[in-house]
Order: C-alpha cells, then structure tokens, then sequence
C-alpha cells in the first residue's frame, strides 16, 4: 500500500507515533487519536489493523477495526515476509508463539531457551 501519512514528530523504538490527545489528556498512538477524531470511539473490545503494515501512518484509509485476534492473524500472514526465524526454523502457522504483549516468536525457539533454562536450574540446584 502506498500514500501513507505520518504525523510530525518522532516515532517511538516500537514504530508508533504518538500525539497529545487533549479528550483523553494523554498522549496516544497517533493513528487512534486520528480514528477517534474522525470516526469517535474504537468500539469496546475492537483494535485498528494498519493494511498498510507501517505502525507510524496515520492515514485512515489504510486503518480499520477488527477484533485483536484477526488482527494478529493478518500479521501472522506478513511476520515481516520472512520464511525463517533467525535460527532458521520455519514460519508456519504451527511455529509462531503470539506473547500476551502481542510480539511473535518462533515456538521452537522458544521451546529450546524452555530447556535451556531447565537445565540451568537442574545444575545450580534451584
């Protein structure tokens, strides 16, 4: 997708840009405060997915509400159009993790730091 728009400013190590948000009193992700602006309120239990997959635009044609599940599984579809984690296992549905802060990880990776930390604690006698 193209046409992107970003607020001024800087955007956080995350890739969101946030903007003082004077209903709420707050600073918040600038692409709410745009949504909210325009079209009131994100309804209760809902999240915006960026189809542009770019966390600083503010463009809110490429904004639209869906539940916090589907919008995790668009970016399942798009895990940075990479076929392998670092460690070279295969990003396939099976093999991601979704953390509860909504980062991706690779299940197999996981499981191996899993034994890692084990055995640690099994040799320290903890």
């Amino acid at each position: 997708m193209t046409d992107c728009i970003y607020p001024k400013g800087k955007t956080r190590s995350n890739g969101y840009a946030f903007m003082y948000y004077a209903p709420k009193g707050k600073a918040i992700k600038a692409h709410r405060a745009a949504w909210m602006l325009a079209n009131g309120p994100v309804p209760k239990g809902m999240v915006l997915d960026h189809m542009c997959k770019d966390r600083a635009c503010i463009n809110l044609k490429h904004l639209r509400v869906v539940t916090q599940q589907k919008n995790i599984m668009a970016g399942l579809h798009n895990i940075d159009n990479r076929s392998h984690c670092n460690q070279g296992h295969p990003f396939v549905k099976e093999n991601i993790m979704v953390r509860k802060n909504g980062k991706r990880e690779c299940a197999e990776c996981n499981r191996e730091r899993s034994r890692r930390n084990w055995a640690n604690r099994v040799k320290v006698g903890v």
